[in-house]
């Protein structure tokens, strides 16, 4: 964060995160610091892209306009000054539709990644550098995340190409480390902890559905190692029966999914109403993928214990 915002000399700037806001100067330290130097005129045979840049002006300001309800004008389709359309797309919609422009602009740049294909195949062959990775999404990403970060948006972009509250940098890499681990067998509990991520960290908050889906993510891969276990306390059984982990680590293990089971609203209808609480279904999530990553682990360097 910059000397003017740390101290509050800025009159333009709010005291604490930014979360429900999207300042005109963000807006444009994003379009001159990120956006402006993915694009291109497009549609244009006199404009040459030279540097190979993966996002036509014209058309990605047709897309946002689309986005956030604006009609485009003649002047936006003119290459003189169709720049100043795209720019005028992305200040002009309310906050939230600033964050939807990141998220398709994010979008649109792993739909253009294909183009680059060849050229990765190129530079593994001659092991040279590959000049266009500042035009993926990944490089955007970090652009996006760093930028928020520098004035303390409370958003950052994640793998999926989603906004989601930020997290603490450690731990957002294990979580992010983890969804990247969840492949083949683990693809269903993949698909629930996408759910349980989604349900915490994204706009739309549902802490009894986050939870259920990160006890139903551990629930998963413990029954890909178990796969006669008909539920995640059996194969907690189980683990508990071979000596996977100590035995007061499997009663955590027990306890959480317990905590799941009795909570309102979560794994069960109730006559009482829902009363979880987005800590709640933080702190679960955090469990989830503290004991998935054990489990995975531990599974993993018994089966190369027992292999060698």
């Amino acid at each position: 964060m910059k000397f003017s915002h740390r101290f509050g000399f800025d009159p333009s700037r709010q005291a604490g995160p930014i979360v429900e806001d999207a300042p005109d100067w963000l807006r444009k330290e994003y379009l001159l610091r990120i956006v402006d130097k993915l694009t291109y005129i497009d549609l244009d045979s006199r404009q040459k892209n030279e540097e190979n840049r993966p996002l036509g002006v014209k058309q990605l300001n047709e897309r946002l306009s689309i986005e956030s309800k604006r009609e485009m004008q003649n002047d936006d389709w003119d290459s003189w000054t169709c720049i100043d359309g795209l720019h005028a797309t992305v200040m002009a919609g309310t906050w939230y539709q600033f964050y939807d422009c990141v998220e398709v602009v994010g979008e649109a740049l792993r739909e253009a990644e294909p183009r680059y294909r060849s050229d990765d195949e190129a530079s593994e062959i001659f092991n040279a550098s590959r000049e266009h990775e500042r035009f993926k999404y990944p490089a955007y990403r970090d652009a996006v995340n760093a930028l928020f970060d520098k004035h303390n948006v409370s958003w950052k972009l994640n793998g999926q190409g989603n906004l989601e509250n930020a997290l603490p940098k450690g731990l957002s890499n294990r979580i992010d480390a983890l969804e990247e681990k969840l492949t083949d067998e683990f693809t269903p509990a993949r698909v629930h902890f996408a759910k349980a991520r989604a349900y915490v960290l994204g706009t739309h908050k549902d802490p009894e559905n986050s939870i259920k889906e990160s006890i139903s993510a551990l629930e998963s891969v413990c029954r890909v190692f178990y796969p006669k276990s008909s539920s995640l306390g059996k194969a907690l059984g189980q683990m508990r029966s071979d000596g996977t982990a100590p035995a007061r680590l499997i009663t955590a293990f027990e306890r959480f999914y317990e905590y799941a089971n009795d909570e309102p609203g979560v794994r069960h209808g109730d006559r009482y109403a829902p009363a979880a609480q987005l800590l709640d279904a933080e702190l679960s999530l955090h469990l989830a993928v503290a004991l998935i990553r054990y489990v995975m682990e531990t599974k993993k360097n018994n089966t190369d214990t027992h292999s060698s």
